[in-house]
């Protein structure tokens, strides 16, 4: 998403030798870095391959979405309908005019966050348009005891998607060596590229990212409350099924001896949200955001541990069902249905990824690159070879479980593309 005609950004990877910290000293508490003086090296190390969390600031102050957001001030000057924008400016200082302006009169998922429906906040759907309206009114009426007020987030919303012409926002360095949405965004599927709009008080239950991913979420407006926590300190919540609870605060995580973090993440800030954290989310004003889930050479692993452990739990859910015919590609089938994606598709995600890098291998470097991430980067032959290296030893690793040996799709697959990067 980067400007036209721009020489591509190149992610220049160094082996980890080229950093040197002290994992356990530095990973006691949640920093700040400016993206003036962090670079992608050290970021890939420090963060990402150490799975630690991180706030960056001043990641999106060329970002269009910023017009987004306006200052107060800005409300009534020169607006006919003064008397109505300044009582929403003493609430927000979201630009709805601008986004009205910008964005056509979408579809847009909206969740409930007064309404349950089962482990989940209730789902609705609305015009762009009357969501914003609806949202202008609730400002309008804060100070009305007696009129209901709504609690409704619009969230997961594929903005960029919907509208690729639109380049209201630049994926940070940081997060651009993302196989997920590489690969989905290169076959025109459904990506994990995501707009978040939500008013005071909305809220994103319990949970951690979905397949096992990273999350990178940047406000754009206002100001959101996190309580995360590192892998496995979920486990201390469970019920004695195993449920994990939809809510959580400080008081409940203080009784249960949870070591947790909490971040205060305000407009120009992006928080990086590793692999298997567990996290609530509360907008404490009005608040706007931008967020990918993704994962790449660090986390891959991760992710297909997680695919195999939901394959288990299939298993496990329809066992009397064993002598079914055709048992294995039900299991899967299910598999895709709960997880998101099943052995092929995860084995189809590698197979895109290993292609883009033998290319990229393969070229010349006066040629024009064939491997450019998000329209505004590149890898260095370091970084390459890496990601190539990690496909290598996963693979590896997919072709001795007993799981893919018994479907017979998989397990070709992979030991041709094994095959394929050993050559």
């Amino acid at each position: 998403m980067a400007a036209e005609n721009t020489a591509p950004e190149l992610l220049a990877l160094q082996p980890e030798e080229s950093i040197r910290f002290n994992t356990t000293a530095e990973n006691i508490c949640i920093n700040r870095r400016s993206a003036e003086e962090l670079d992608y090296n050290e970021f890939y190390w420090r963060y990402l391959h150490a799975n630690w969390p991180l706030i960056i600031t001043d990641v999106s102050n060329k970002w269009e979405c910023r017009k987004w957001a306006q200052n107060a001030e800005d409300d009534t000057n020169g607006n006919a309908n003064a008397n109505v924008s300044s009582t929403v400016s003493e609430h927000t200082h979201i630009n709805f005019d601008y986004l009205k302006s910008r964005i056509d009169n979408l579809d847009v998922p909206v969740a409930d966050c007064n309404a349950m429906y089962f482990n989940s906040h209730a789902k609705l759907e609305f015009k762009f348009y009357d969501y914003l309206e609806r949202w202008q009114r609730n400002l309008e009426n804060a100070t009305n005891s007696n009129v209901a007020k709504d609690n409704l987030y619009l969230k997961d919303w594929h903005l960029a998607a919907q509208m690729p012409a639109y380049k209201f926002y630049h994926v940070p360095k940081y997060f651009a060596s993302d196989w997920l949405n590489e690969k989905l965004m290169k076959q025109k599927q459904d990506d994990y590229r995501f707009v978040y709009m939500g008013p005071k008080d909305s809220w994103t239950s319990f949970h951690s990212d979905v397949l096992g991913s990273y999350s990178w979420s940047t406000n754009i407006v206002g100001h959101k409350k996190w309580l995360i926590m590192p892998p496995g300190e979920e486990l201390k919540l469970a019920d004695r099924l195993g449920n994990l609870p939809f809510s959580i605060d400080e008081t409940l995580l203080d009784s249960h001896q949870v070591r947790y973090f909490t971040i205060n993440q305000t407009a120009n800030e992006a928080v990086f949200v590793p692999s298997g954290w567990y996290h609530q989310v509360w907008n404490v004003t009005d608040t706007i955001s931008v967020n990918h889930n993704w994962f790449n050479a660090c986390n891959a692993p991760l992710v297909w541990r997680n695919l195999l452990g939901n394959l288990q739990a299939v298993y496990k859910e329809i066992a009397d069902c064993r002598q079914m015919d055709n048992f294995e590609a039900h299991c899967q089938t299910m598999l895709r249905a709960s997880f998101g994606i099943n052995y092929l598709d995860f084995i189809e995600l590698l197979e895109c990824i290993a292609s883009q890098r033998l290319a990229a291998q393969l070229e010349p470097r006066t040629t024009t690159n064939s491997l450019l991430l998000f329209d505004s980067y590149t890898m260095n032959d370091y970084h390459v070879q890496y990601d190539l290296d990690c496909l290598r030893k996963l693979l590896a690793q997919m072709l001795q479980e007993s799981s893919v040996q018994q479907c017979d799709a998989a397990y070709e697959r992979c030991r041709l593309l094994l095959q394929q990067l050993q050559s």
